[in-house]
C-alpha cells in the first residue's frame, strides 16, 4: 500500500506507520467486510490539479469500493438517497476499528492511528456520498470570486442558511476567495 500511496503523495515517519496499520485487510470476523483493496485506494494525499472527489475516483476508489461491497446489503443502504453521509461514516470508521495491525501499537501511534482512521472515515463516506448522489463540481471564476468578496454577503453567515441548488456539489474555490473564506473547525463530535 505504501508503495501505492507514494505514487499519489509522500508517505512518511509516524504516518506511514498509521497507514500500514490502518490498511492491513480486516479480521475474518462476523459483519466485518474485506476493505482493504478500497482502503488502499481511498487515501486521497495529491490533488493533482484535480477537485477532491474527482481525484478519489480517479485513484480507483470508487471501482474498489464498488468490487468490495458488491450486492452488498451495506451498498445498497449507502446507495439510498436517504442514508447520511454521517450514516457511512459510522459504519466505514467500524470497519476500520476492527482492523488487524500487523504489530501492535500504542501510546502516541495509537493517537496517530485513530486519528487517522477517523479523518479517513471521513473522507471515504463524503466522496462515496458524493459520488452514489452523482455529484456536480462547480469550480468558480477569479471574476465570481472577486464578484462575490466584494458582495455584501456576510463571510460569518452560517453554512446552515445556504441551500445550494444539487443533492451533491463540491464547490471549488481559486485564490482570490481562499484569502477570505476560511474552513471552519468542526463541531462534530466524531470529528
Amino acid at each position: 500500500m505504501q508503495n501505492k500511496l507514494r505514487r499519489h503523495g509522500q508517505v512518511s515517519g509516524e504516518r506511514a506507520a498509521a497507514v500500514s496499520a490502518v490498511s492491513r485487510r480486516p479480521l475474518p470476523a462476523g459483519g466485518v467486510i474485506d476493505i482493504g483493496p478500497a482502503l488502499e485506494c481511498s487515501w486521497v494525499t495529491t490533488l493533482s490539479g484535480r477537485p477532491y472527489p474527482i481525484q478519489f475516483r480517479n485513484q480507483g476508489a470508487i471501482d474498489a469500493w464498488t468490487r468490495a461491497l458488491g450486492k452488498t446489503e451495506v451498498w445498497q443502504r449507502w446507495q439510498d438517497p436517504g442514508t447520511l453521509c454521517w450514516q457511512i461514516r459510522q459504519e466505514v470508521l467500524g470497519q476500520l476499528e476492527r482492523v488487524e495491525s500487523v504489530a501492535p501499537v500504542a501510546g502516541e501511534i495509537a493517537q496517530v492511528v485513530a486519528d487517522d482512521q477517523r479523518r479517513l472515515a471521513v473522507e471515504i463516506s463524503t466522496n462515496l456520498k458524493y459520488h452514489l448522489n452523482q455529484g456536480l463540481v462547480i469550480e468558480t471564476t477569479a471574476a465570481l470570486e472577486t464578484l462575490l468578496t466584494n458582495s455584501d454577503v456576510d463571510l460569518s453567515l452560517p453554512m446552515s442558511m445556504v441551500a445550494p441548488p444539487y443533492k451533491a456539489q463540491y464547490l471549488r474555490f481559486g485564490e482570490a476567495a481562499m484569502r477570505y473564506l476560511k474552513v471552519p473547525a468542526s463541531q462534530a463530535s466524531d470529528r
